[in-house]
């Protein structure tokens, strides 16, 4: 009997790995790991936020919280994303018509003060993330329009975001930010925030390889949209357009939904940002998790005071980013949208 023994023990403990429930966090691994404090955070209830490291102008966060949903509601909720980000930061928001018009951007205005500074840009020199010809061309509709240049320079900016639009839907492409001294190429931005998005790529290459690559790589089981948002940030109206993409997938360790959001146009602040929401299931049939993670590159975070941003923009992060999606935990959980 004694010379079973081991093969016996052996026996129990490949049984009781095989029942041990599976981490549900894996997915974010190696580079976004939930510590064991988070997951007891997490198991009583409560949101986790916290920041994750960045490399140079880069700010990342990572907010996780349980979820009595499935993967289909929160799709359903991204389809409606009006309704979805519904806070008091976004100030007007709306998706994107298949095929886009000028239409869907009548909502859409500058702030009076955004306009004074316009007249007065030049490239190198803007206080909003534009070409060197979008900023020709808004300085020559305020001249033509004359007394009436205030409603001018707003339809050409509505004309300017549908254009930008329109290039990245047909080609991929994204015009230059020639608002200071160094031009800076959103596209090339973003691909670097993908490289040190270390889990995505290890996880779902794929993924990688369609959202560096539209709209000629093709990934037959992604659903996408774009639309545009003026949200306020730091006291001061942003206006950026996205491209949301969404990936089902029934694949053992990966999210039952994998949503992307790839910022194309962003008119302060932000140079490239990539957002991750995931509905990750637990184990056993316990609580699921929606799991956000962002990592952005911001233009304040260089110079002189750039330490200092950081340190307040981190602070900040950790303070509202759980509460934010504990918001949207009651909002996906209260129904259909």
């Amino acid at each position: 009997m004694l010379l079973f023994a081991p093969l016996l023990a052996l026996q129990l403990l490949a049984s009781a790995a095989s029942a041990a429930p599976a981490d549900p966090f894996a997915f974010f691994q190696p580079s976004v790991i939930v510590s064991a404090d988070d997951r007891r955070a997490l198991d009583r209830g409560e949101p986790i936020a916290r920041v994750l490291p960045g490399k140079d102008l880069e700010v990342a966060v990572l907010a996780a919280v349980p979820v009595d949903i499935g993967g289909d509601r929160l799709v359903a909720w991204m389809r409606q994303i009006a309704e979805m980000k519904q806070s008091k930061y976004v100030l007007a928001i709306k998706r994107f018509s298949n095929p886009p018009s000028v239409d869907d951007l009548a909502t859409l205005s500058l702030e009076d003060s955004e306009l004074d500074d316009l007249r007065q840009c030049h490239p190198q020199r803007c206080g909003m993330k534009l070409s060197s010809s979008e900023m020709l061309d808004l300085q020559r509709a305020a001249r033509a329009a004359d007394a009436d240049w205030k409603n001018a320079m707003q339809q050409a900016f509505r004309q300017i975001v549908l254009a930008r639009v329109e290039a990245y839907l047909a080609t991929g492409a994204v015009a230059p930010y020639d608002d200071k001294a160094h031009v800076v190429h959103p596209a090339e931005r973003f691909d670097a925030l993908l490289d040190h998005t270390v889990f995505l790529e290890r996880h779902a290459p794929e993924f990688v390889a369609y959202l560096r690559g539209y709209p000629h790589a093709i990934l037959p089981d992604v659903e996408s949209f774009l639309y545009w948002s003026k949200e306020r940030l730091a006291g001061k109206p942003i206006v950026s357009v996205t491209h949301v993409s969404i990936l089902r997938s029934r694949r053992p360790g990966f999210p039952d939904a994998l949503v992307a959001g790839k910022e194309i146009f962003s008119t302060h602040y932000v140079n490239a940002s990539l957002g991750l929401t995931s509905l990750v299931c637990g184990p056993h049939g316990g609580s699921n998790y929606l799991v956000y993670i962002n990592r952005s590159e911001v233009d304040t975070l260089g110079g002189m005071f750039g330490g200092i941003v950081r340190f307040f923009m981190q602070r900040r992060l950790r303070a509202e980013a759980g509460a934010v999606l504990d918001g949207l935990r009651h909002r996906l959980e209260s129904g259909p949208p």
